[in-house]
């Protein structure tokens, strides 16, 4: 029989998942594969359990937010296991799973997409050791979901990132960096930077509309310290993956390190997958089509 191992935060969005841990197993039962689970209750856990267990299941799925995700596949990749990987969306923020079309209120579906098991070799990206499936990034889209109260993202879902995003704005302080990717460097005041894997990160699930999982790049966006009200169509354009101005910085590359130029700790925190990073300096490289991905696809 075949086996499918899930791993899951009980504690991701509205906690609700656990409401529906019974239909999830009883759907994979009846698709044919054996069930066992791993609840994890403290930071760690997951990886730990990873790092022991039995390496002969055919799918692992981790249910939560994109940090939930972010932890199972850096312990997999850690552990050296090639096993499909398959998602449940119950975080508050899923962009990946967004990305990969699975939808989060439909958790019948979801189950469907998982056992049909139409899978993608997807690319990582790596920063100072640490595996990343959709996003590395500092600046003001790091402080924001680092430090968001999880009661009020929980009450306002998704709108909770975008009240906070821009009651922050007036008074964060531009972050001095050195951006060096394969061709040149960059040395100049930043709001933010992100690099991308998938086309969205930090709920603007359009952030590079042309970004792709297993390209061989990041699509990489930083802001520049501007004036408060130039901020509003600066932030407009790039939701609307738009980066025709001058105070925007795009590229395309698999290589990028980046040097925070301040003495002050708290302006070189990053930010991986929605949960904290290392401290700069950073360097970023991806890792091409090193992890097989289920997904909604149709190509």
């Amino acid at each position: 029989m075949k086996k499918i191992k899930l791993f899951y935060n009980p504690y991701s969005g509205n906690k609700s998942f656990k409401t529906k841990l019974d239909s999830v197993i009883k759907y994979f039962q009846e698709s044919g594969y054996e069930v066992s689970f791993f609840r994890s209750v403290r930071y760690g856990d997951i990886k730990e359990h990873i790092m022991e267990m039995d390496d002969n299941y055919d799918i692992i799925v981790a249910s939560g937010g994109d940090g939930t995700i972010n932890i199972v596949i850096d312990a997999l990749m850690h552990r050296g296991l090639d096993i499909p990987v398959g998602i449940i969306p119950s975080g508050t923020a899923n962009d990946f799973a967004t990305y990969l079309k699975l939808p989060k209120d439909d958790i019948k579906h979801v189950c469907k997409i998982i056992t049909d098991c139409k899978t993608k070799r997807i690319d990582l990206g790596n920063v100072n050791g640490r595996y990343f499936i959709n996003v590395c990034g500092g600046g003001l889209l790091s402080n924001v979901s680092q430090h968001i109260n999880n009661d009020f993202k929980n009450a306002f879902g998704k709108l909770a990132y975008y009240i906070k995003g821009i009651e922050q704005i007036p008074n964060f302080c531009p972050i001095p960096l050195k951006i060096t990717n394969s061709k040149e460097t960059i040395i100049d005041n930043f709001l933010l930077f992100v690099m991308l894997n998938s086309s969205g990160a930090g709920s603007f699930e359009n952030l590079s509309p042309t970004a792709k999982i297993d390209d061989g790049v990041f699509d990489f966006i930083a802001v520049k310290n501007a004036p408060v009200y130039e901020l509003a169509l600066i932030f407009l354009k790039l939701m609307k993956g738009d980066y025709n101005n001058n105070n925007i910085l795009f590229f395309r590359d698999n290589y990028v390190k980046i040097e925070c130029l301040s003495d002050r700790k708290d302006l070189a925190e990053t930010n991986i997958d929605g949960e904290a990073g290392p401290y700069m300096p950073i360097e970023v490289n991806v890792v091409p089509k090193c992890l097989t991905i289920i997904g909604n696809f149709f190509d």
